[in-house]
């Protein structure tokens, strides 16, 4: 028996801090003229490392919460089923992010003279990116406040 798949869910916290912090700071960097390229990348790069972070975080932390919560309190099933549907969500607007910045890469190395053609796909991507960073991060503070509520919600007096 192996549990090379398991993973420690502090460790997949840790690492999805690092992802997002990562991608946040490569989006809000500054383009120094001529190094248009070298943004995509770095961008790239960040986006790679969160979609390999995200989905391990979403089942090693967030799946095991969603049930604890289920457990402790069944009046917030609704609201379990509306994170779930959200994590799907958000995973597949990070994938669909990954291939717009891969994307972006490409048209960026094929566009050298003229930057400011990319000026404005730059911005909306910068923007996106920034929308996808705070999404996941208001996820993760939704899963943690209904935990709290599963677990410390005074229901009177239940005799």
């Amino acid at each position: 028996m192996t549990t090379a798949h398991a993973v420690d869910p502090g460790q997949a916290a840790q690492q999805l801090n690092e992802a997002l912090s990562r991608l946040e700071t490569a989006l809000l960097s500054p383009v120094v003229s001529g190094e248009v390229e070298s943004w995509a990348r770095s961008v790239q790069e960040a986006t790679s490392e969160l979609s390999r972070r995200l989905p391990s975080y979403v089942q090693s932390v967030l799946h095991p919460q969603f049930a604890e919560i289920a457990k402790n309190d069944a009046e917030l099933m609704t609201r379990v089923q509306q994170l779930i549907a959200e994590d799907q969500n958000v995973i597949l607007d990070q994938n669909s992010f990954e291939k717009r910045v891969a994307d972006f890469v490409q048209r960026s190395s094929q566009i050298k003279k003229d930057e400011a053609q990319t000026a404005t796909e730059r911005t909306k991507l910068e923007q996106e990116g920034i929308a996808l960073v705070l999404r996941i991060k208001r996820q993760r503070a939704a899963a943690d406040t209904w935990m709290a509520e599963a677990n410390y919600r005074d229901r009177g007096p239940v005799d």
